[in-house]
């Protein structure tokens, strides 16, 4: 639960108590039973529908059981006549806030998810991909586990482009992102690292499981076909891959992707179609030769 929520709580908490205490001790329920709206409403923001009903119930039930067991048979039928009825309204306007308030919340986490995936692909996009990657890397230092990444870039996707279109290219890079999210587990997270490069952050996750995790993923590209043309409809394509791994091969987020990048010029200079996992003789490689 978030903190924010954590203090909301509290203070429902807080003032329900405050308001029934003062209904006890001074036995005014008429004047006070109108300040459980405070923890209502404060319920309704922070919980929506399920927080508003809750303190609406809880509140006209004290309220009634109060008027029947604590005050004289002669005022329990007049308090009734105001009790109830606004017991109902309670519960009405706690209902109202809290659909308002859920509606809000889905309206926002909605446009949150627009804000972190790729439109495209549907994959996440690159701000995320930074954030999580810094976020996963403070968690490695605090747990002491591993964290790979993997930058993967389609081979000749330029060829294809220039074949088929543009159009047919962004059909390939929406299958591509679904392939490699159906490889992947629950806990890794698929971007699109920028034009036809994607990234998956493998938390907690060394060498010999990304490299599984690898080959898994280009293999199923391999075998997978794409949308061409009425001269080829299906086209087969590949993935290079370059792999690296915190804090065994770099000391910040930053520097991991620069380990996994040009572990990824080594596969493609390679021959394609295959993965490289960095190893310190690639840190001798200049940044001419990376550009070319």
């Amino acid at each position: 639960m978030p903190k924010e929520k954590y203090i909301k709580l509290f203070a429902t908490v807080a003032s329900f108590v405050l308001i029934t205490f003062l209904i006890i001790f001074t036995r005014r329920i008429i004047l006070l039973w109108q300040f459980y709206y405070i923890p209502l409403l404060l319920a309704a923001l922070a919980f929506d529908l399920l927080g508003g009903v809750l303190v609406a119930i809880l509140s006209g039930l004290f309220c009634i059981l109060y008027a029947y067991f604590s005050l004289p048979l002669s005022a329990t039928g007049e308090i009734t006549l105001v009790i109830v009825p606004g017991s109902a309204l309670m519960l009405l306007v706690g209902i109202i806030v809290g659909c308002l308030q859920r509606r809000r919340e889905e309206q926002q986490q909605r446009m949150d998810r627009l804000t972190m995936l790729d439109r495209l692909t549907g994959v996440y996009n690159y701000s995320y991909l930074m954030d999580r990657i810094e976020e996963e890397r403070h968690r490695a230092d605090r747990f002491g586990s591993k964290l790979s990444l993997i930058l993967i870039d389609i081979d000749f996707f330029k060829k294809f482009n220039d074949r088929f279109g543009h159009a047919k290219g962004n059909l390939l890079l929406k299958k591509m992102a679904k392939v490699i999210e159906e490889q992947v587990r629950a806990i890794d997270i698929v971007a699109r690292y920028g034009g036809e490069e994607f990234a998956i952050l493998l938390p907690n996750t060394g060498k010999v499981a990304s490299q599984v995790i690898g080959e898994r993923i280009r293999t199923a590209v391999e075998s997978a076909t794409f949308e061409g043309d009425e001269k080829e409809p299906q086209v087969g394509m590949t993935i290079s891959a370059g792999l690296a791994t915190y804090p065994d091969h770099a000391c910040d987020e930053l520097e991991l992707i620069d380990k996994a990048n040009r572990a990824l010029f080594f596969a493609k200079d390679g021959g394609r179609n295959c993965i490289r996992f960095y190893s310190p003789e690639m840190g001798a490689v200049s940044a001419d030769r990376q550009a070319k």
